[in-house]
């Protein structure tokens, strides 16, 4: 998202909740003034991503996935941490399996850690995973976080998706409504469907949020429209 969609979102939500658009506002010089260095990350792989998300505006797992190992029969690095991360609970289609998650993630995570270290968002995204998910590292909730982050703050839409998450939950960062709300919208505008449809869900129980059943039906609506079946059920229940 650029910073001036950034900033109509936030102007939006100013009359409506104080608080979240003064914490919102602290995120747009972090945001902006991330630099991404020359890309390194596959075309394949992106295009897997969006796929996966909706930010194509369709979720498709096959089409994902076909993509996904397509860019990892190269052996690049961070198609190849996708797969770990695909396996490790079971995402696009993929069956499940901890142990061969690890062990794949095992081959790469130093390659991977170089890459965030360097400062490519995509590998920041992953090592957060890594630390999440036991993959390559041990867990540790707190450094996860920090990599979510420093990938979010660069406009990866899955670290934003993520940070929304732990702030919701209170994983690695404390609970806070609002924080994942405001994390959640920024990925929610970048078409991610999953995020759209918990956004509605904040919108429409008035979580981090004022209650906004209009709102909340906007983002269920953009979300069904991607394919989550969770979200038609929503707009079935509030008589769309």
């Amino acid at each position: 998202m650029n910073l001036s969609m950034h900033m109509l979102y936030l102007a939006s939500f100013k009359k409506k909740n104080i608080r979240f658009f003064f914490l919102a506002l602290l995120l747009i010089p972090l945001y902006s003034c991330q630099t991404e260095p020359v890309s390194v990350v596959d075309s394949n792989l992106i295009e897997s991503i969006r796929w996966y998300t909706g930010e194509t505006g369709t979720v498709d797992d096959e089409k994902a996935k076909q993509l996904l190992e397509i860019s990892a029969a190269d052996e690049d690095p961070l198609s190849v941490m996708w797969i770990a991360r695909v396996y490790s609970t079971g995402r696009m289609g993929y069956s499940a399996d901890k142990p061969r998650a690890q062990a794949i993630a095992n081959s790469v995570i130093e390659n991977v850690e170089a890459l965030a270290d360097g400062g490519v968002s995509e590998a920041q995204f992953l090592m957060g995973t890594a630390y999440a998910e036991a993959l390559g590292k041990d867990r540790n909730d707190s450094a996860a976080a920090n990599w979510y982050r420093r990938a979010a703050n660069k406009g990866n839409v899955l670290a934003a998706h993520n940070m929304g998450n732990i702030h919701f939950s209170g994983t690695g960062v404390a609970q806070d409504d609002v924080m994942a709300v405001i994390w959640w919208t920024q990925a929610a505008h970048a078409g991610d469907a999953i995020v759209q449809y918990r956004l509605a869900q904040m919108y429409e129980l008035g979580r981090g949020v004022e209650m906004d059943t209009d709102q909340a039906r906007t983002w269920y609506q953009d979300s069904a429209s991607r394919g989550n079946s969770n979200a038609k059920i929503a707009l079935e229940r509030l008589g769309n």
